[in-house]
């Protein structure tokens, strides 16, 4: 009996003690991140079980693990100073040894800390998975400095002076802050405006949208956002100015702006009224915009804004066009003015909900515009073609327009499956009348003697319509879990459809010059209605983890076009099926240490212009003739980067290559043809070709030294493409290498800043497409579209820079030298043109509330073929400071004191080169009232060059 007590007790023993093993065996994981998405390090996590509790951190990448945890049910809490608190409770189900949690997300925190002076040296650059981070603590912030300011500073960061941003020779498109929409989410609208003091960090996201954060499905190539992390308490906020000005040009206006923040509640409203000479006119605007935006019960956000705008501008400038053919060079010297007007309706209204486990997006817009627009032009031309043109349009139109979208995500009972759906319409119009009088004199080539002068009156009716739906849906399956306990993968099969159909129509008329009767052109008159459906279908394997994230597929593309002519009765259609696999690939190498790979392929389809067979003779100099026969291109597309940053010393590198080909692709067939007096005359038809590619590199290595203070930085691209020419039928292929080189130095102290650099550039296969935006108030003359002739252009450019802050003295000073050579490929020498820049401006404080600004500039130009000056530029501003933040100013300027401003440019594109320059009024004095507003958290914060 007693053996059996004892047997009995040893299996109880045994039993417990392997329930007590088992249970002290179980572990625990999951991760922190912010609302963007972007893994939080050293967030504090307790797991407490009755009255035992164990703490850790989240590592690098924001994930946390704990093991021997001997409880059945137990709470988690996670803390970070600056972010609101979690806690959740939970329960091991039964022989779960290891219980994977849901991600946490914490929230900044709105309440406001006392300031904590940290002595240790920050890491300026963190590298993660689709994001890199930069701490602001790591640079120089000096009181009145902006967002920009600060950017500035970033490695791989380009900011030029209208607050356009590249990151890596990509656009930023997208800003949120902490990870929300921030008003119209356009960083330029911003990044001058924010001050550099509220910026705890900011981070430059790859963002593959909301409903990919949201699915955890990242398909596709991303785009470049950033996120401004703001210093706790720095989530709220006022900010504007408002502003009246009179001055010497008949200049009188006023302008307000007022942005009510306080995190997702942002409401704004603007106004601005203004006239003034411009030096070639009057130039008026007149301008309204409203916007609200706010939370919509407890996981919904919606907002609505509105904006009318109506604006005149009157304009002068003369150019002088050099171009290079294979038949022969010559250049063209023009002068252009005229007005251009409009106005424009806009309204908006957008709704966003996530539970995490339902996401809704939406949102609905409307639009109209009126156009109204005239200009006087004469050209001169000589060399390959001697002849004078003289050119005047007229025209007015309206544009409505009516676009809506919705997309629809959930998470299904099994939370690891997903459905995805989207639909898409929009409808728009375009009426325009245009009036076109072109009178073109003719002189013999040997003599230079008058022929003939030429004189074409016309009017063309224009009418268009379109409609487009699309739509589409994506399931996404869960696999079995990975070996990876973080990691996750699934199969998504995904569906999208578009289908638009358009009308256009265009009536010609053309005016008898001795009856002045009107008679109707039936071969210059068009009247289409084009039809297409686009579809892809594809398949796609998905998986994410800490470490890794990729995905590859397949892509089907079968697209149909139909395209019918309602005066000839004729139909064309055109379809194609393509197909492409599709990959992303991401991978945290180490820490700090991120790779990434994308591939894509896209349709594009031609427009209406390139398809209709009818001759356009807007510019008759130029013929433009549609093909019914092209077809749709297909564009492949390659993206790899690598970014690394050292978290003791911050030195960083980033690296990324892009690569591109194209089939099918669409390019201009231009034909010179002699016309009835011998001149010659352009004739444009488009066709499709293979061949063209181009790929492209470009790096940054960026050394800071002693904790940022000075800094030394290397960049550059280079890059080679293949650009096909097509020229009285014959086609040939521009080959180029592009390649660039910059090194920079800086220093940073609180007094004294310098930079320097050294650039140089070699450009070839020039992107002759920036031309067209001259096309727009007059004909395109021959030349200006490509013709088998590049040229190389070597550009050599250095600049010193620096500033000295004192308390009531602020001075900065600066020389910069650019010189640029172009070598043509035919024999004709173009000019070299160089300039010297030197600058130097100040503010000075007098009496706490007096100050004095000078900005003064000298400037050489040589080499231009435009008659140029080299200007000194004095501006000069007395002012004095009201109220006790000294928002109130009143000061008076003058801009221009010697009146001898300049503003000639020159542009290289394609077989031909630019100079140019616009009239306009430099020396104004003028007498300005500002009432400027920035207070954040509570505190008033000052911003240089706000406006």
């Amino acid at each position: 009996m007693k053996k059996n007590c004892a047997f009995i007790l040893f299996l109880f023993i045994c039993c417990n003690a392997f329930k007590l093993s088992a249970q002290t065996n179980r572990k625990v994981s999951g991760s922190v991140m912010d609302s963007t998405k972007t893994a939080i390090p050293g967030v504090k996590v307790m797991i407490i079980t009755g009255k035992d509790t164990l703490t850790t951190q989240t590592d690098d990448d924001g994930n946390f693990s704990m093991s021997k945890i001997n409880a059945d049910k137990f709470s988690v809490q996670v803390s970070m100073l600056g972010y609101h608190g979690l806690k959740a409770e939970y329960t091991f189900a039964e022989k779960e040894k290891h219980k994977r949690l849901e991600v946490f997300t914490l929230k900044m925190s709105s309440q406001m800390l006392k300031e904590v002076v940290i002595k240790g040296k920050p890491n300026p650059v963190r590298i993660m998975q689709d994001t890199v981070e930069f701490n602001a603590a790591a640079f120089q912030v000096n009181e009145g400095d902006n967002v920009a300011d600060l950017m500035k500073q970033f490695p791989g960061m380009e900011i030029d002076e209208n607050y356009n941003v590249k990151t890596m020779g990509k656009d930023m498109v997208k800003l949120r802050i902490n990870g929300k929409d921030f008003f119209t989410n356009n960083v330029k609208d911003f990044i001058g405006r924010l001050p550099a003091g509220i910026v705890s960090k900011i981070q430059v996201i790859d963002d593959f949208g909301d409903e990919a954060n949201f699915t955890g499905i990242k398909i596709g190539e991303p785009i470049k956002m950033l996120n401004i992390v703001t210093k706790p308490g720095m989530n709220k906020g006022v900010f504007g100015n408002v502003s009246s000005n009179a001055g010497t040009n008949d200049m009188i206006g006023s302008n307000g702006r007022i942005n009510l923040w306080n995190d997702t509640r942002q409401s704004s409203a603007d106004a601005n009224l203004s006239t003034s000479n411009n030096g070639a006119g009057t130039s008026r605007s007149l301008g309204i915009g409203l916007s609200h935006n706010d939370k919509m019960g407890k996981n919904g956000q919606s907002g609505f804004s509105y904006s009318f705008n109506n604006n005149t501008n009157a304009f002068s400038n003369e150019q002088i066009t050099e171009t290079i053919n294979p038949e022969g060079n010559f250049t063209n010297s023009s002068k252009r003015e005229g007005e251009n007007g409009g106005s424009n309706h806009n309204i908006n209204w957008n709704i966003n909900y996530n539970n995490k486990k339902l996401f809704i997006q939406g949102y609905v817009m409307g639009g109209y515009n009126h156009s109204d627009n005239q200009n006087l032009s004469f050209s001169n031309q000589y060399g390959l073609i001697r002849q004078d043109l003289k050119n005047s349009n007229r025209s007015n139109g309206s544009a409505p327009n009516v676009n809506a979208s919705f997309s629809i995500s959930k998470k299904l009972k099994n939370q690891k499956n997903s459905f995805s759906a989207k639909a898409s319409f929009g409808l728009s119009g375009n009426s325009r009348d245009q009036n076109i009088s072109t009178n073109t004199i003719y002189y013999d080539k040997n003599t230079g003697a008058f022929l003939k002068d030429s004189l074409l009156t016309r009017d063309l009716n224009s009418r268009s319509n379109n409609q487009n739906l699309n739509f589409g849906f994506n399931y996404s399956i869960a696999l079995k879990k990975p070996k990876d306990t973080l990691g996750r993968q699934s199969i998504n099969f995904s569906y999208n459809g578009a289908v638009s159909q358009s009308m256009n129509e265009v009536s010609t008329f053309v005016f008898d010059n001795k009856t002045n009767e009107v008679s109707f052109v039936d071969s210059l008159s068009t009247s289409f209605n084009t039809i297409s459906f686009n579809q892809t279908l594809g398949i796609n394997y998905n998986y994410g983890s800490s470490k890794n994230r990729y995905s590859f597929g397949f892509n089907a593309r079968p697209n149909m076009m139909t395209n019918r002519d309602l005066r000839l009765t004729r139909t064309i259609k055109n379809n194609t099926f393509n197909y492409s696999p599709n990959l992303n690939y991401g991978r945290t190498i180490a820490k700090g240490k991120t790779l990434s790979i994308s591939y894509q392929g896209s349709n594009n389809n031609p427009t209406i212009q390139q398809l209709q067979p009818i001759r356009n003779t807007q510019s008759l100099q130029n013929i433009i003739v549609g093909n019914p026969d092209l077809k749709p291109s297909f564009s492949h597309n390659m993206n790899g980067s690598f970014n690394y940053s050292h978290i003791k010393s911050g030195r960083s590198l980033q690296v990324g290559i892009n690569a591109s080909a194209t089939q099918r692709e669409i390019v201009d067939h231009v034909i010179l043809v002699p016309d009835t007096l011998n001149s010659l005359k352009q004739i444009t038809r488009y066709e499709n070709v293979d061949g063209n590619y181009q790929i492209s590199g470009n790096y940054n290595f960026h050394v800071p030294i002693k904790s940022n203070k000075y800094s030394v930085s290397y960049s550059g691209s280079m890059g080679f493409s293949n650009r096909a020419v097509i020229f009285n039928n014959n086609k040939v292929f521009g080959k180029g290498i592009n390649f660039s080189q910059r090194l920079a130095g800086s220093m940073t102290t609180k007094k004294i800043t310098l930079n320097t650099q050294a650039g140089y550039t070699i450009t070839n296969n020039n992107n002759a497409s920036s031309l067209y935006r001259f096309s727009e108030y007059q004909p395109i003359g021959i030349g200006q579209i490509s013709a088998p002739a590049f040229f190389k252009t070597i550009t050599l450019n250095t600049s010193v820079n620096g500033s000295l802050r004192l308390k009531n003295l602020t001075l900065n000073t600066g020389i910069n030298y650019n010189t640029s050579h172009s070598d043509p490929t035919g024999d004709q020498a173009i000019r070299d043109i160089s300039n010297i820049n030197m600058n130097l401006s100040g503010r000075l404080t007098i009496f706490k509330s007096y100050f004095i600004n000078l900005n003064t500039s000298k400037r050489l130009n040589y080499g231009y073929a435009l008659a140029n000056s080299n200007p000194f530029i004095i501006n000069t501003t007395l002012g004095k400071n009201f109220l006790k933040d000294k928002n109130l100013s009143l000061t008076v300027s003058g801009n221009d004191l010697l009146g001898q401003g300049n503003n000639i440019s020159r542009m290289v594109s394609g077989n031909t080169i630019i100079d140019s320059r616009n009239k306009q009024q430099t020396r104004i004095f003028s007498l300005n009232l500002n009432y400027n507003l920035s207070r954040f958290g509570g505190r008033h914060f000052r911003v240089n060059n706000e406006f």
